[in-house]
């Protein structure tokens, strides 16, 4: 299917090699996979642009990609380079001139990964190229065929394998947001402490202030004797 809708975030982040910081749109790739993901996802890619995928993925967790670019039929070299990074900006998988591959890795933190897709062709030959490209995490990225092969399952002992990663799945994923919960709660009364001992001392202060001002005017009319 072609990338169309979901989510899309501007942000600057490092570009590919020693080209600095590169203004890119990162699309969430959760908001918009959908019923899809199993097919993949589709776009066009301009010469000179960068577009990149994000999806936030737990520690832990196996994640699988493949991508394939389509030939181009324009005269111009328009090599596409790929790159896929975790939170800290550590490059996980990268090659240039690509017109298929795959890449596969276990993360290590909790966060945004980042898939992205650079055109190298020149700014002035504004054409294009499709790039196609799956992603899967977690359960989705699991080959169940070679499981049963491997193991000498039946399909119905492959189901019920399935079935017990899901429910593992989903309970490492309610244990990981019960963690975030946990984390925003005392994020939130610690800044709840920090607003009160703020105001505690705004009122101290401002005390202190006026009462000095009322001595000090007071003082002040005693010497001119006008009270």
């Amino acid at each position: 299917g072609d990338c169309r809708g979901g989510r899309i975030r501007i942000k600057m982040r490092r570009g590919f090699g020693s080209r600095g910081l590169v203004l890119v749109q990162v699309v969430l790739l959760a908001a918009i996979v959908g019923e899809r993901g199993a097919e993949g996802l589709g776009f066009d890619l301009v010469s000179s642009r960068v577009k990149c995928f994000s999806e936030e993925i737990s520690g832990n967790t196996l994640v699988v990609g493949t991508y394939e670019v389509e030939a181009s039929s324009s005269s111009q070299s328009m090599p596409i380079e790929v790159q896929v990074t975790d939170p800290m900006e550590k490059v996980l998988h990268s090659k240039e001139d690509i017109s298929k591959g795959s890449f596969a890795f276990t993360t290590t933190i909790a966060g945004d990964y980042i898939l992205c897709f650079h055109n190298k062709g020149l700014t002035s030959v504004q054409d294009q190229r499709h790039v196609k490209f799956t992603m899967k995490h977690g359960i989705d990225a699991k080959d169940y065929s070679k499981v049963m092969n491997s193991d000498h399952l039946s399909p119905l002992q492959t189901n019920i394998v399935k079935v017990r990663d899901q429910l593992t799945a989903i309970y490492d994923e309610m244990i990981d947001q019960k963690h975030r919960e946990t984390q925003l709660r005392d994020l939130a009364e610690a800044m709840c402490e920090r607003v009160v001992a703020f105001a505690l001392f705004t009122i101290f202060v401002l005390t202190g202030t006026g009462a000095w001002q009322a001595h000090y005017l007071h003082n002040y009319f005693r010497r001119k004797k006008i009270i």
